[in-house]
């Protein structure tokens, strides 16, 4: 059952990320390169005017953008000025900003009391810059190589925002070592699921949720596989039970032909086993259940069959994927692609501040629902592009709070349950700036 039961208007939304942007700015020494030095002279771009400026960045180029953010080109600064400020500013700076006013807000959607996280990642295409060794690629069959960092997410999928992330170089990048990180810090809502798909299938992450008394919903391999349930003695049909694992490294006969074990190479990673403890025992409950006539899926959980029953997990999981719609509008729909700089730390910054404007364009468009109309055969939602468009204008003070809300439900789009389309993956290479519009 889906919940709730707060409602905030336009200008308060609008007034929280004043505040978030304004508490960072008055304790902008801890967010800078140069302590003490850097925004202490009075500019014509402050501190706070930076942080709105890399919020409303758009598709075109630095000059275009400023001509947007100033009524008058006296105040205006130059381009070479901007980029200077953003070379003082840290982009934890702005990371701070997305975590204060994601925090402001209490309008959250719940499924039986608990918030439903989704946790996956995506490969950000940045600005081609062959110096920058940590994100740069080159493959033995191009003659031109790119360079990506590594989004990884935590996904709210009802209220369609993002709660957490942590951005890593492609390079580097562990979806489930990300992911650990964000659980110990721990900066999402307490009563929560997260849902995994089958790239966290690992053991040092389960345990990692069950020592920090996280639940979860992981999608792990089928029975016939190799992955955790391939070693225990399951029916191959539908089932919802419990399973023990007890995780080691040592190999000896008893261990290695018992299901029961997990042997775990030494280069596997497992943070909760020593000398002194050389044994984890996890328990853990296991659902199968068919897709299609020949097919199944296996989900692993801790959650107890008093908290949710099988169908409330196929629910909960088909949820998951409105992640998979969130990277699309991240990217295209915010503009997460024309970044205004190949440095790796300012193009940090354009990431955090395209997380904001997402948070920001979601918590308007969630609390302006739009109208139902019973004569109508299907139900509608808000047309999520034409929103962000119209809340751009919003943002620079093109229209008052009253025609924004006329606009956001003026653009409706139908709900058409079930309907589904193959996915068409293609390379996409990152939008440089000789190529952004006018």
């Amino acid at each position: 059952m889906i919940s709730s039961n707060y409602y905030y208007s336009p200008s308060s939304i609008r007034a929280g990320l004043d505040r978030a942007v304004n508490l960072v700015s008055d304790n902008i020494a801890c967010y800078c390169t140069d302590p003490g030095i850097a925004f202490t002279r009075k500019r014509k771009m402050n501190c706070a005017a930076l942080i709105h400026y890399l919020i409303r960045l758009s598709d075109r180029s630095v000059n275009s953008d400023l001509m947007n953010h100033y009524d008058h080109v006296e105040d205006m600064p130059s381009a070479s000025a901007v980029c200077q400020q953003r070379y003082k500013l840290d982009s934890l700076a702005v990371k701070r900003v997305f975590r204060l006013f994601t925090d402001s807000f209490d309008n959250y959607k719940t499924y039986n009391g608990y918030y439903l996280l989704a946790c996956d990642g995506s490969d950000i295409n940045i600005c081609h810059n062959p110096k920058d060794k940590d994100t740069y690629y080159i493959q033995t069959s191009a003659t031109k190589g790119y360079n990506q960092l590594h989004l990884n997410a935590l996904y709210d999928v009802l209220n369609n925002i993002y709660q957490d992330v942590y951005v890593d170089t492609a390079k580097k990048s562990n979806e489930c070592n990300a992911l650990t990180q964000i659980i110990h810090s721990r900066q999402y809502p307490d009563k929560s699921i997260i849902i995994c798909d089958r790239g966290y299938e690992k053991y040092n992450l389960i345990a990692a949720f069950i020592e920090n008394n996280q639940k979860f919903i992981i999608r792990v391999k089928d029975i016939g596989s190799n992955g955790i349930l391939s070693t225990l003695d399951l029916p191959n049909e539908s089932f919802d039970t419990h399973i023990r694992k007890i995780v080691t490294r040592i190999n000896n006969s008893e261990t290695t032909h018992n299901g029961l074990y997990a042997v775990l190479m030494n280069n596997s990673p497992f943070d909760y086993i020593d000398f002194e403890n050389e044994y984890y025992e996890m328990n853990l409950r296991v659902l199968r259940f068919k897709i299609t006539e020949d097919t199944y899926e296996c989900l692993v959980t801790n959650l107890t069959e008093d908290e949710m029953n099988e169908d409330e997990f196929k629910v909960i999981y088909h949820l998951r994927w409105n992640e998979e719609g969130a990277f699309r509008d991240l990217k295209y729909t915010i503009g997460m692609l024309y970044f205004h700089s190949a440095n790796q730390e300012l193009i940090r910054q354009e990431i955090y501040a395209s997380l904001i404007l997402h948070n920001y364009c979601r918590f308007l468009v969630n609390n302006t629902p739009p109208p139902h109309n019973k004569k109508c055969k299907r139900r509608y939602k808000t047309n999520f592009k034409l929103a962000v468009t119209n809340i751009r204008r919003y943002m620079n003070d093109e229209i008052d709070e009253e025609e924004l809300i006329r606009r956001i439900i003026k653009f409706l789009i139908p709900i058409r349950p079930g309907r589904s389309f193959s996915r068409n993956v293609r390379p996409q290479s990152c939008k440089t700036p000789s190529y952004y519009t006018a």
